[in-house]
């Protein structure tokens, strides 16, 4: 939770970010690598109404959210090499975010092949999806720093080669960014 400047207070041994810290913690054009745009999706961050959210622990009526707050914003790559979608969800305790990111781990498998990568905050996952007849190839790493998981696609994966290690540092740079926030500081971490 936080009071109307963003900022993040403990709740227990957990720090709950709102939809402000959480838009601080999404990157910046300046926090992105050198030739970086923006996309399609402005920086933005949303609380979800209290009438749909989920209590602290995760219960609540058919249909709740068990996210409290969200972040989104799309950055395109160097030349017509791909776009990165982020997606921040701020759960109200650690145990959820745990839950939420054990189920995407799991659905995350489906039709995909997971991708080895290096650790990025409390936990993650990568998975590499094939072509579809209506999308071009992507890779997504969901990551869980304390109370948010993060998720990170690279759409048109194909079209760098190195898509697998952009994706990565970028999720290693958003962990860092997410970690600031709970720990109350200023989000500054850069991609390399």
């Amino acid at each position: 939770m936080s009071d109307a400047r963003g900022e993040s207070r403990q709740s227990g041994s957990d720090t709950v970010l709102d939809a402000e810290a959480l838009r601080k913690a999404l990157p910046d054009l300046q926090s992105m690598p050198v030739g970086w745009k923006s996309g399609l999706t402005q920086l933005k961050a949303r609380e979800v109404p209290r009438e749909k959210r989920c209590s602290k622990n995760g219960d609540g009526p058919e249909g709740c959210w068990w996210h409290w707050s969200t972040g989104t914003v799309q950055y395109r790559a160097p030349g017509d090499s791909g776009a990165v979608n982020w997606d921040l969800l701020a759960c109200p305790g650690r145990e959820v975010a745990s839950r939420a990111f054990k189920n995407r781990k799991k659905n995350g498998a489906i039709g995909a092949a997971e991708v080895s990568m290096r650790r990025a905050g409390d936990e993650s996952v990568a998975y590499a999806d094939p072509r579809a007849p209506y999308a071009g190839p992507r890779i997504t790493m969901t990551v869980r720093v304390g109370t948010v998981i993060a998720v990170l696609t690279y759409q048109d994966s194909d079209k760098d080669p190195n898509s697998a290690q952009v994706l990565e540092s970028l999720a290693q740079m958003q962990a860092k960014r997410l970690r600031q926030a709970e720990l109350g500081q200023v989000p500054t971490a850069k991609a390399g």
